[in-house]
């Protein structure tokens, strides 16, 4: 199992400024490999942008996405692809993808009880009522279980959404900012769940949380929209004397400021206006 990502390019567009343009990913070339890769880099970076295009919730403007879900079995994911059938080009792997915002909050009059009882059913899950109920009482939730969606706290919704995505059992799981509303508790229950699905799976993580990226396999540094460093975390982080995912992060960071990089997170005017 494997997602190969092959020159990605993906260019946002001002509505005031029409001319202008804010990269989100720049030829963006990598690989993941079963188990959990912490993505990691500055705000800007491309770090969300990565696992929405890999989610299939937005198209790539140039380059594909292969997963290579068994042997002998790939799913591309393009421009090309998307215009001729759509979301369609992921066949059933869509549904085996979950994506996780860093908060979202759902104008549903359903009870959350309910909900993940839906989910359970949907992904065939065995003992549906059974598991929905363990797993309402281990994350905290049973104060709200028949609460409306609509009216749950804020806080409390990181959880719904971390429980939804363990009864669907993805094959590919990524989770933007995952720790963002979540307790030390609710931490510790998402570490442990990631690592019993990690040998199985794919898990892209992106966060700035860098004590919880050591919960990583592998480490994708991202710089200006493009893969600056992926490699092994036990290995990345041998080159730093405390050894620490921080440490790493904290050198490299530092070894690129004196680089000459764009500025990211403002919109770059098209050359064309320039006379390039």
């Amino acid at each position: 199992m494997r997602i190969e990502w092959s020159h990605l390019n993906k260019v946002y567009t001002s509505q005031n400024r029409p001319r202008a343009r804010r990269i989100g990913l720049l030829d963006f070339t990598a690989a993941a490999r079963k188990g959990i890769t912490a993505v990691l880099g500055p705000e800007g970076s491309g770090k969300s942008t990565l696992l929405q295009l890999t989610a299939g919730l937005l198209v790539p403007d140039d380059g594909r996405i292969t997963y290579q879900v068994t042997e002998g079995e790939t799913v591309i994911w393009s421009k090309g692809r998307a215009a001729a059938v759509g979301t369609s080009a992921l066949g059933s792997l869509k549904s085996r993808i979950t994506y996780i915002p860093p908060m979202r909050r759902m104008n549903k009059s359903i009870s959350l009880e309910k909900y993940l009882l839906y989910h359970a059913q949907l992904g065939q899950m065995p003992y549906p009522r059974r598991r929905v109920a363990e797993l309402i009482a281990e994350w905290g939730l049973a104060a709200v279980r028949r609460v409306p969606l609509s009216a749950i706290p804020g806080e409390m919704m990181k959880r719904v959404m971390l429980v939804e995505m363990l009864l669907r059992d993805p094959l590919i799981a990524l989770l933007d900012e995952p720790t963002a509303g979540l307790d030390q508790w609710g931490k510790r229950l998402l570490w442990r769940e990631l690592r019993r699905l990690a040998p199985h799976r794919i898990i892209l993580i992106a966060t700035r949380d860098l004590r919880w990226a050591e919960c990583a396999d592998d480490l994708l540094l991202m710089e200006s929209g493009s893969c600056r460093r992926l490699g092994p975390k036990k290995l990345l982080t041998a080159n730093v004397p405390e050894g620490t995912v921080a440490a790493w992060y904290e050198m490299m960071q530092t070894f690129s400021n004196h680089r000459s990089r764009p500025r990211r997170g403002t919109f770059i005017a098209d050359r064309r206006e320039k006379g390039y």
